[in-house]
């Protein structure tokens, strides 16, 4: 606020100077006006240099007042602006203190060690395949059915969104070009009620100097955008994978299944803390433009106060479990206890990342990134999927069960050959439930 003040000063003081030194011309050439006989000046003459003075004193005054105004302006935005984005911060995360440094206190932008990946030991763990070289039915046999990640190759040509020459690349700035005022869930409150921003405010917390210092970052994570009329047309912008175009929660009926699609982007250190996606479902993410980061801990090696213990400071975000909880998983003690080390993937632009379902899974962006990804059910997992769905949302599944009936009635007699959730004891649904529940909606 110093500053503002300081320079409305000199914008003042400007003006004053410039006043008095138009009023101090005109007085001399006033002056010179009242020597009737000097053939240097007639009152014509004094008349016309006396309006001509005043006029450049008003233009003057003018120019420094609009500039003046002009500037006021521009604080004014951006004060409302970053009211915004503050706003939006203290809503996501309101344990901290947006005016008291709490977003960077632990000074994550600084330290640069969670995002140098020199280090990791387990790169070459994972397959990279090229959908040019295997057919579907080879990738069911391959990696659905035995639930082994990859990363895909050569799935994404030919889409707008990964095309850098397009108008519908998805960039910050193109996305803010198109969608200018309309808002992105970058969040959620504490009542899990979704926080949005505008797409301009988006794009100007990401470059701002103040807010990329996040330990933390907002990510945006929107599913609702390819329903909204505003935005909808992001659909257009890229296709399905051939080999994931099956998904059996298609036939629950739109409005019925649960969040399944979303666009995801965000700056450095944002990402998604370590989780099992919801309903045995699997899923595929693919990567338009910067590097993530992932670990991957194979399906039944561990349970949840393993992966994510109580009582050493994990608070829920990305960043935070890459540094206080991952290099637990790396060590001999751990190996000493029979846990896997985990799988670590640096993902690229152009590449899909397939996660089977049951893995428990880490993402930290390395760099600003954009991406979409799905989750989804095929034939090869029906049996898991229906098994969990059903005892977890009980409802869901039943209105689910009388469609495959008449679309997949050999996969209606599997869910038929599965007891019901009133057969289930107390601790069979107990069970089923929470590990149906460790993945959320705004989780890769």
């Amino acid at each position: 606020m110093a500053v503002m003040e300081c320079d409305a000063m000199d914008i003042d003081a400007t003006r004053a100077t410039s006043a008095e030194a138009s009023r101090g011309k005109a007085r001399a050439l006033a002056q010179g006006a009242g020597h009737s006989n000097s053939s240097s000046y007639t009152a014509a003459s004094a008349r016309e240099s006396l309006t001509a003075t005043a006029t450049d004193a008003m233009d003057a005054t003018t120019t420094t007042t609009t500039t003046t105004s002009k500037y006021r302006a521009s604080q004014t935005l951006e004060e409302h602006v970053n009211k915004k984005i503050n706003a939006a911060k203290r809503r996501t995360r309101s344990e901290l203190s947006v005016s008291g440094g709490d977003w960077c206190k632990r000074g994550y932008a600084y330290d640069g060690e969670t995002t140098d990946v020199r280090h990791l030991k387990h790169l070459s763990a994972i397959e990279r395949v090229s959908v040019k070289d295997i057919t579907r039915e080879e990738f069911v046999e391959r990696f659905e059915k035995t639930r082994t990640p990859c990363v895909i190759t050569d799935a994404m040509d030919g889409w707008s969104c990964y095309d850098e020459s397009s108008p519908r690349y998805w960039s910050v700035d193109n996305l803010t070009r198109r969608f200018r005022d309309v808002k992105f869930k970058v969040g959620s409150d504490d009542d899990g009620y979704a926080v949005r921003l505008k797409m301009k405010h988006i794009q100007r917390y990401l470059n701002d100097p103040v807010h990329t210092r996040d330990d933390s970052p907002m990510y945006a994570f929107d599913g609702n955008v390819f329903d909204r009329e505003a935005t909808k047309e992001l659909l257009d912008d890229f296709s399905i994978p051939d080999w994931f175009k099956e998904d059996l929660f298609q036939y629950v009926g739109h409005k019925r299944r649960p969040p399944y699609r979303w666009i995801v982007f965000g700056p450095p250190r944002s990402g998604s803390s370590v989780h099992i996606d919801p309903l045995a479902t699997s899923a595929w993410n693919a990567l338009i433009s910067g590097r993530k980061r992932w670990a991957l801990y194979p399906p039944g090696t561990m349970d949840k106060p393993t992966i994510k213990p109580r009582g050493i400071g994990l608070d829920g975000e990305s960043i935070t479990w890459f540094n206080v909880m991952y290099p637990r998983t790396v060590t001999e003690e751990w190996k000493s206890k029979g846990l896997p080390p985990p799988i670590d993937v640096i993902q690229h632009p152009g590449e899909i990342m397939f996660v089977p379902d049951g893995w428990w899974h880490a993402v930290l962006n390395l760099d600003h990134t954009m991406a979409v990804t799905q989750n989804f059910s095929t034939t090869a997992r029906f049996d898991a999927v229906w098994r969990i769905t059903h005892r977890a949302r009980p409802k869901m599944s039943l209105k689910w069960l009388a469609k495959l009936r008449v679309v997949r009635p050999d996969l209606a007699a599997v869910a038929d050959a599965q007891p019901r959730r009133s057969e289930l004891s107390a601790g069979e649904k107990t069970s089923s439930t929470s590990s149906s529940s460790e993945g959320s909606s705004d989780t890769e």
